[in-house]
């Protein structure tokens, strides 16, 4: 008899997208463990919805992502209490982490004035069908997973 299979869970429930400032080299940040605690704990502290709740109990590092497309080391984190992991994904790309943040946003802007996709693809490089498919996998986030900031914190309108 075969074992029963874990539930998965929605894609992307188990990642943060943390915010990365323009001047810090994330790829030397990854690397050097210490400087990469001292400026999460700081992000937990500045913006703590970003962060699952129990995340102030603790946490420990948990391992490494490579991704294949992007070739981008991101790391986990474990918590101990809630006995679960989340992988810590830079803000500059998008989940799935299929294209970085600012090609995608160009390509969106050239999809909204009628480019095709392949005319997105002869501007910016790769198929069209990776755009095409780009395009699509914007709808998959859930909008009840999304982060949002108390009524004080937004800017007046």
């Amino acid at each position: 008899m075969m074992a029963k299979r874990k539930q998965r869970g929605t894609a992307g429930d188990k990642t943060i997208c943390l915010p990365i400032a323009d001047s810090i080299d994330y790829d030397q940040l990854v690397e050097d463990r210490e400087a990469y605690r001292e400026y999460l704990n700081e992000q937990i502290a500045s913006y703590p919805e970003l962060f699952p709740e129990g995340i102030e109990e603790g946490y420990r590092f948990h391992g490494w992502v490579t991704s294949a497309r992007q070739h981008l080391k991101t790391r986990r984190i474990y918590l101990p209490k809630q006995k679960t992991a989340y992988q810590l994904r830079p803000d500059f790309v998008t989940p799935y982490m299929s294209e970085t943040s600012e090609l995608a946003g160009k390509a969106m802007y050239l999809r909204k004035h009628g480019l095709s996709y392949d005319g997105i693809a002869y501007v910016l490089g790769r198929s069209e069908m990776h755009w095409y498919r780009l395009c699509q996998s914007l709808g998959r986030a859930s909008i009840v997973g999304t982060t949002l900031k108390t009524e004080e914190s937004l800017p007046p309108i």
